[in-house]
């Protein structure tokens, strides 16, 4: 962020003034991290239940803006409270109903434009990490995808999920031991 941008605390406390621009620019600011967050906590081949639950967390953002305390949790700790509480309502929702496995097949997502046997290898290996996230408790996935993806410290993921930092750092390390072992295929060739 440029040195001439405003912080989010500002840009919230501006939108809570009646500055729909600065939500706007917030969610600009934001937007790529907090689709990929809900994406990969979710089904990544349901591209539409992921775009709607996004919109849906954006929503309780905006109507949820009061309860931002910025001397409690910088902004992106709040927002990601926020996200996060949308898909496990989400999650939990969906337990009650029986779903597809929902797997799409490799071959079909293979592109005729460069190299189809890379292409193919590449979509293989992104359709792997994206099973094996989903392979994750709940807890392990939403800790990686914080750190990795969020780049939030285990202070900050403690925060979010309402867990004790050690408790956070043992589901990091937990989450990274088992996509090490089920991914290690890929790793040695």
């Amino acid at each position: 962020m440029a040195a001439s941008e405003p912080a989010d605390e500002e840009l919230i406390a501006s939108y809570l003034r009646g500055d729909m621009g600065a939500f706007d620019r917030l969610y600009r600011r934001h937007d790529r991290k907090t689709f990929g967050f809900v994406r990969q906590m979710l089904h990544p081949t349901d591209r539409a239940t992921v775009e709607d639950l996004h919109q849906d967390g954006w929503l309780a953002v905006a109507a949820k803006a009061a309860s931002f305390a910025p001397g409690k949790a910088r902004f992106s700790t709040w927002l990601y409270t926020v996200l996060r509480n949308q898909v496990l309502d989400h999650l939990r929702a969906r337990q009650s109903r029986p779903v597809g496995d929902g797997e799409a097949d490799p071959d079909d997502l293979a592109s005729s434009v460069a190299a189809p046997e890379q292409v193919l290898s590449e979509k293989r290996l992104v359709l792997a990490v994206e099973r094996e996230l989903l392979a994750l408790s709940v807890e392990q996935r939403e800790a990686f995808l914080l750190f990795t993806v969020v780049e939030l410290s285990l202070a900050e993921i403690a925060n979010v999920t309402q867990a004790h930092p050690e408790t956070a750092k043992t589901r990091l390390r937990y989450a990274r031991e088992a996509l090490r072992h089920r991914l290690s295929e890929w790793r040695d060739g």
